[in-house]
């Protein structure tokens, strides 16, 4: 069903995938603009939990990957949830937000999530709250956007995951090949900004965001992949999701034996595919010619500038120096491994 955000946007002329998310314009003309066009993207894609109380800090460190304790009131963090096993049930963006806290996570499967989350309260003080009709996200990229928007931007943050707050709007710089600011703000803002802005900068979906967080190497987990990847699997301690040195979560034992006794098997990377449909997360990868077992498993897809798709995928590192890797069956489309943003140590 659509939320109260998203019927905004159909009214505006956008409308829903099938997947129920917002698309405005075609995805992969939108991406290949990004070079020279400055964009408004809905961000639709995003569930919204509001974590309040006396007990919430201590509730999240309690819950969660990272060191909570290690968070300000000028900065966001990832981390993950994980079941006892260590695997990811879903990944957070965790923001502080007037003495409380705000976690972003996939909408899809942020009711599961969160009723997982309600089962941990027992008497502390604590409330967790499915705000995602209230708060909408955002997102900002291009190369100027502070000059485009002169007249209604506030300073925006600098570093990556730096946080400024502007009467009732969240400002949060996310890493990215070009820059990009996530915007949280209530409904009746996101609406006149929206109206505001949209003949100004190029309104989209949600699909030019996935795309950077690809380039990028930023994972994110969804309903095919609940369950599927433990923390290191997604390299989401190289990019500050996981903290060793705090205390116990669910998972804690698994993540941290992984970390300081073994060797990941698998790792997240970034590919390309020359097929123009992109693959769905949890889509498998597989050997050419290969037993018919599956050599990784898909985590993010977009149209890729100049056709085809790029997307990150996670890889048993034995199948990755020179492999002839291919998307969906062994005969299927060949995949070319290309750079992250970051170094993945060589672990097999």
């Amino acid at each position: 069903m659509a939320t109260a955000w998203q019927k905004f946007l159909l009214e505006q002329g956008a409308r829903l995938d099938p997947h129920e998310q917002i698309e405005v314009g075609d995805a992969r003309e939108t991406i290949q603009a990004l070079a020279d066009h400055d964009t408004l993207a809905s961000l639709d894609h995003y569930g919204v939990i509001h974590v309040q109380g006396d007990d919430a800090k201590s509730f999240i460190q309690a819950q969660f990957s990272n060191d909570i304790n290690l968070l300000d009131d000028a900065h966001a963090q990832f981390s993950a949830y994980c079941n006892p096993k260590g695997r990811m049930l879903a990944q957070f963006l965790v923001i502080p937000y007037r003495g409380s806290f705000l976690l972003l996570s996939a909408r899809e499967i942020l009711p599961k999530t969160l009723a997982r989350l309600r089962m941990f309260v027992l008497r502390s003080a604590v409330t967790l709250d499915d705000v995602t009709e209230q708060m909408v996200c955002l997102g900002l990229v291009g190369h100027t956007l502070s000059k485009t928007l002169s007249d209604s931007l506030p300073a925006l943050p600098k570093d990556d995951f730096e946080l400024t707050q502007h009467e009732q709007n969240l400002f949060i710089k996310i890493p990215g090949p070009i820059a990009r600011y996530l915007l949280i703000t209530e409904l009746a803002s996101a609406q006149d900004l929206w109206k505001a802005w949209s003949d100004r900068l190029r309104a989209s979906g949600a699909s030019v965001w996935h795309w950077s967080d690809i380039q990028a190497g930023l994972p994110s987990i969804w309903s095919q992949t609940v369950e599927e990847f433990v923390p290191q699997m997604m390299n989401l301690e190289l990019i500050g999701g996981v903290s060793f040195k705090k205390g116990c979560y669910p998972g804690q034992e698994i993540v941290a034996r992984m970390h300081y006794l073994g060797k990941p098997k698998r790792r997240m990377f970034r590919l390309h595919s020359q097929r123009d449909e992109p693959a769905q997360p949890g889509e498998d990868i597989y050997l050419a010619n290969g037993d018919g077992q599956s050599a990784g498993k898909v985590v993010l897809a977009e149209p890729a500038v100049g056709g085809g798709s790029d997307l990150l995928a996670v890889l048993q590192l034995a199948h990755v120096s020179g492999a002839d890797l291919r998307l969906g069956q062994s005969g299927g489309d060949a995949l070319q491994i290309q750079s992250l943003p970051y170094a993945i140590e060589s672990e097999n």
